[in-house]
């Protein structure tokens, strides 16, 4: 099983930037042409999956405004109630943002969160924009205890390296992880923390597996991950900038070496405005010879 995971950017706005509004080039006409109104679908969830499709085909790009309120309604006969509703659904997808004064701007596609091979990277069309490690909470030496230990298939008494991180992509928060890292993880870690030298990790800078990978050669092959939903605590909704209580992501995951050793443990908390889940299933051969159980490929 191959498991994948992702997070959103922070949206970027383009002032300068002009798509058609309803009325101009037929603008009016691809989207009336497409309300049922003899559909037992609300028309408020019509409008948001229209406008879902056309944003996600390019018509409208990442910073570009869409219609007013006004012209859709005109354009469309129908309440702006209703449209209101549709961008309701629409900006707690993370797919619009609304800004006082301008208008409902397209937000910039979602990152891709790759959680095989050997780091986390967090994938975008614009690679100005990179997950940095924005606030080093914590970092200590700490008992792995039971739980760990059997996780990482250490003892309980030997100690591990807690760190506790935020992490950001263009300038926003994005997720704050706890991680549990063994000491041996490479031979380049041991000799550090043999002298009693604490984690070299830099805010500002790469992602925290990113840095140690780099400055201790840790090196991941792949990473179980489990994921479910929960809402954010009052720690979890302050660092994050978020209401405390709201629906975010929890994201298990156990980085396993080349030679099959498990290296560190994550309990990451994403915004859930930033993340997306996505399955493909590939089924067996139709062949009874050749059966075997379904190979599930998840990305978020």
């Amino acid at each position: 099983m191959t498991l994948e995971g992702t997070a959103v950017r922070q949206a970027g706005l383009t002032s300068q930037r002009r798509t058609p509004r309803v009325g101009e080039n037929g603008a009016d006409s691809w989207t009336a042409a497409r309300i049922d109104r003899d559909s037992p679908i609300p028309y408020y969830y019509q409008l948001q999956e229209i406008l879902k499709q056309e944003i996600e085909d390019g018509r409208w790009p990442p910073g570009a405004l869409l219609p007013s309120e006004a012209e859709l309604a005109a354009a469309l006969r129908i309440s702006r109630t209703v449209i209101r509703q549709a961008l309701d659904v629409l900006e707690g997808d993370g797919q619009v943002r609304r800004v006082k004064g301008k208008g409902t701007v397209v937000a910039p596609p979602k990152f891709r969160y790759e959680a095989v091979a050997a780091a986390r990277h967090w994938l975008s069309p614009d690679l100005a924009s990179t997950v940095v490690l924005r606030k080093l909470i914590r970092v200590s030496s700490v008992p792995a205890g039971g739980h760990f230990s059997r996780l990482l298939q250490v003892t309980p008494t030997d100690e591990l390296w807690q760190i506790v991180f935020v992490s950001a992509v263009g300038g926003k928060s994005v997720s704050l992880s706890d991680m549990y890292l063994r000491k041996d993880a490479s031979p380049e870690l041991l000799a550090a923390s043999q002298h009693g030298s604490s984690l070299a990790l830099s805010e500002g800078a790469a992602d925290v597996l990113q840095q140690i990978g780099e400055r201790y050669r840790v090196a991941v092959a792949q990473s179980e991950i489990t994921v479910e939903s929960t809402v954010a605590n009052q720690f979890e909704a302050a660092e994050l900038g978020i209401i405390e209580s709201t629906p975010v992501f929890l994201l298990s995951s156990l980085s396993i070496g080349p030679d099959d050793r498990p290296l560190a443990f994550i309990r990451t908390v994403v915004r859930s405005d930033h993340f997306r889940f996505s399955v493909l299933i590939r089924h067996p051969a139709s062949d009874p010879s050749h059966a075997r159980q379904p190979e599930f490929i998840t990305s978020m």
